[in-house]
C-alpha cells in the first residue's frame, strides 16, 4: 500500500489554507467572533490570519476563499474534537516521518526540481505548520478507519464500482448556464430546444455556454468516473449513448446540456488488480461521510 500517497489524498480532504498577521487590529479582530463550533469561537482573526496571501484577488474571488477559510476552520475545529473523543493518538514522530516522505518525494520529483515542501505550500496558500496539522488529522482519520475498512468491504465496493477503476471514459461535450444567481432554468431548455429542432451542439455552445470550452464547441475531452466533474455531471454523462444529448442538469456553477461523442469501453480487471486503488476510493468516501457527519451533528453558529 502506497501510504505516503493515501496521507496526501487525506490531507487534500481536510487541508486548510493560509497564514498571515496584522498588527494594528490584531487585538480589535480578536473580538470580533465570526462563529462558534460546539462553543468554540473562531474569530476574526482566525480569518484575516489566513487571507493574507490571497489579497490581490478580484472580490468575488476574494469572498469565496473566505468562505472557504471559514468552511475549513469549523471542519478542523470538529476533527480536533473527533479525534480527541475516539482517543486517537498521533505522535510528533509519526507526524515529522510523514514530512520526510512527502519532502523526499517533492526532491525526486523531476517537474518540481528546485522546489521545496515550504515552497510548494506558499504557492497553494499554505505552510508547513498547517500542513503539519492536515498530517495528523490525516493520521488519525488513517487509524480511525483502518479496523473498520477490510479486504471484504473493499471488494464489495469494487464489485458495485468496477467503472471507477477500469478506465471506461465517454468524451464529451457541454453547454453550462450559470444560473447559480438566478431561479429560471429557461434558457438552457431554450438552446435545447434550438438543438432538438437541428441547431448544431458544438455552435450553440460557442454561442451561448459560460464555460471556457465554449470556444471549442464545448469539448472537454475523455472524462472518466472517477474525477473532479459532480456526480450529477458524472451519473448523466456516462448514462448517454453516443451522440445522444442529455435534459438539464443541474450542477453547482448551473445547469448543463451534454453530449457524448465517442465512448472507451473499460478493461477486463480483477480486484487484486487495483485493490490499493478502492482502498484510496474507499477512505475518501469514509471520509467526505464522516466530516459530513460531524457537521450535521455540531452546533454551528455563523454570525456574519
Amino acid at each position: 500500500m502506497n501510504k505516503p500517497f493515501i496521507i496526501l489524498l487525506l490531507c487534500l480532504l481536510v487541508t486548510s489554507f493560509l497564514r498571515g498577521t496584522f498588527s494594528a487590529e490584531k487585538k480589535h479582530q480578536n473580538e470580533i467572533v465570526i462563529a462558534t463550533v460546539n462553543g468554540k469561537k473562531i474569530t476574526q482573526q482566525d480569518i484575516t490570519n489566513r487571507l493574507e496571501t490571497f489579497g490581490n484577488t478580484d472580490a468575488e474571488t476574494f469572498n469565496t476563499i473566505k468562505q472557504e477559510i471559514l468552511d475549513q476552520l469549523i471542519t478542523d475545529i470538529l476533527l480536533e474534537e473527533f479525534i480527541d473523543k475516539q482517543g486517537l493518538i498521533v505522535t510528533a514522530e509519526e507526524i515529522a516521518r510523514e514530512v520526510n516522505q512527502i519532502r523526499s518525494n517533492i526532491t525526486s520529483n523531476q517537474k518540481d526540481s528546485g522546489q521545496s515542501l515550504e515552497k510548494v505550500l506558499a504557492a497553494i496558500g499554505s505552510n508547513i505548520g498547517e500542513f503539519k496539522r492536515s498530517i495528523k488529522h490525516s493520521l488519525a482519520l488513517g487509524k480511525y478507519f483502518n479496523n473498520k475498512i477490510d479486504d471484504k468491504t473493499l471488494e464489495k465496493y469494487f464489485d458495485g464500482n468496477k467503472s471507477l477503476f477500469n478506465g471506461e471514459s465517454v468524451k464529451v461535450c457541454h453547454i453550462l448556464i450559470d444560473t447559480r444567481d438566478m431561479k429560471t432554468q429557461e434558457q438552457i431548455k431554450s438552446i435545447k430546444r434550438e438543438i432538438d429542432r437541428g441547431a448544431a451542439f458544438d455552435e450553440m455552445a460557442k454561442k451561448y455556454s459560460n464555460c471556457p470550452s465554449a470556444q471549442n464547441g464545448g469539448d472537454l475531452g475523455f472524462i472518466q468516473r472517477k474525477g473532479n466533474l459532480a456526480k450529477s455531471f458524472l451519473d448523466t454523462a456516462f448514462s448517454l449513448r453516443t451522440g445522444q444529448i442529455s435534459e438539464p442538469v443541474q450542477t453547482e456553477f448551473g445547469y448543463h446540456l451534454i453530449k457524448v461523442t465517442e465512448k472507451k469501453e473499460g478493461a477486463n480487471i480483477k480486484f487484486g488488480d487495483v485493490k490499493e486503488k478502492v482502498r484510496v476510493a474507499v477512505l475518501e468516501e469514509e471520509t467526505l461521510k464522516l466530516l459530513s457527519q460531524l457537521h450535521k451533528a455540531a452546533q454551528i453558529v455563523i454570525n456574519q
